[in-house]
């Protein structure tokens, strides 16, 4: 995700936190800032939950993705899945 208005690292930092202590409570997931940590600019998270059905998994991650955007006001610029 690419952080536009955010002016430092703490700011950032403030963002992630509340971002993924939201996703946490709404839906049975792991979530961590994988990558790009020292970057102001980029976010990256990476998700992971369980589900015997590979359909529900896309649809999850789906709906995730639109949660991201439309609640917190976040634009995913890239996402990939991998399911085992």
């Amino acid at each position: 995700m690419e952080l536009i208005d955010v002016k430092s690292l703490k700011e950032k930092r403030s963002i992630v936190k509340k971002l993924t202590n939201n996703l946490r409570k709404q839906h049975n997931i792991a979530v961590i800032e994988s990558d790009f940590n020292d970057n102001k600019k980029i976010l990256e998270i990476t998700i992971t939950t369980l589900s015997k059905s590979k359909d529900f998994l896309l649809t999850f991650f789906q709906k995730i993705e639109e949660e991201i955007e439309y609640k917190h006001g976040l634009m995913v610029i890239n996402s990939k899945y991998e399911i085992l």
